[in-house]
């Protein structure tokens, strides 16, 4: 990993909440991040599932940081983040991965995809992310 890209990371995973849902991220390229996040009790709903409480920080966190990997040094912020549930995740690590389907100057349009511990494609998601100045 690029030294710009361990210091992103390491910026990314001592914010205090993403700390606390333990989210790591495994890679970085431009346009691009991996993250992911342990299934844990902490982050269950009824019936043993990861509440989607969880998996949208998850899906934020990897959106915002594809967006950051262009290491411009500005800072973003979400503007929409729309998902999509598709199925109910019951094991881990929970993985969401990211891509930056167009950027322009203050905008940055997202994909995600959020899987389970076994490679199921559990939820999707759209968001914009705005860079501030």
């Amino acid at each position: 990993m690029r030294e710009e890209y361990k210091f992103l990371k390491e910026m990314i995973e001592s914010d205090p909440f993403i700390n606390y849902v333990q989210i790591k991220v495994e890679e970085i390229s431009p346009g691009y991040a991996k993250l992911t996040m342990p299934f844990r009790k902490e982050i269950t709903r009824l019936g043993d599932i990861a509440n989607g409480g969880a998996i949208a920080t998850l899906a934020d966190t990897a959106g915002g940081t594809s967006v950051l990997s262009y290491l411009e040094w500005k800072n973003q912020v979400t503007v929409n983040l729309e998902i999509d549930y598709m199925e109910p995740i019951s094991n881990g690590p929970i993985t969401a991965e990211s891509k930056v389907i167009r950027k322009g100057k203050n905008l940055a349009f997202c994909d995600i995809e959020i899987r389970d511990g076994k490679n199921k494609l559990c939820a999707i998601a759209r968001g914009v992310w705005f860079i501030k100045e």
